[in-house]
């Protein structure tokens, strides 16, 4: 799998979950945002995808979210950026 950049993940990120989110979160916090943006992309199915994000429990119900409607609203972020390929689970860096 083909690495998305880091701006490539702010991009999804915020498209898909938090508009707000801002580049001083630091660094450690955008790689581990990255390696989960990277993991809900490449999982094989959506339900799978949300169970990479389900520990983030608490951040769903207090905006009356799901982690499945989450991992969904990533995978079409980053299908509309040209970043995924659903039919080759491919992540195009590029």
């Amino acid at each position: 799998m083909n690495e998305l950049t880091q701006e490539q993940i702010k991009a999804v990120y915020r498209s898909a979950i938090d508009p707000n989110a801002r580049d001083s979160e630091g660094m450690d916090w955008w790689e581990a945002v990255g390696a989960e943006i990277r993991a809900v992309i490449s999982a094989p199915t959506a339900k799978e995808a949300s169970m990479v994000i389900a520990w983030w429990h608490h951040d769903w119900s207090t905006v009356a979210d799901t982690p499945l409607k989450a991992a969904q609203r990533i995978r079409s972020s980053a299908r509309k950026s040209g970043l995924y390929d659903a039919k080759n689970l491919e992540v195009n860096a590029g």
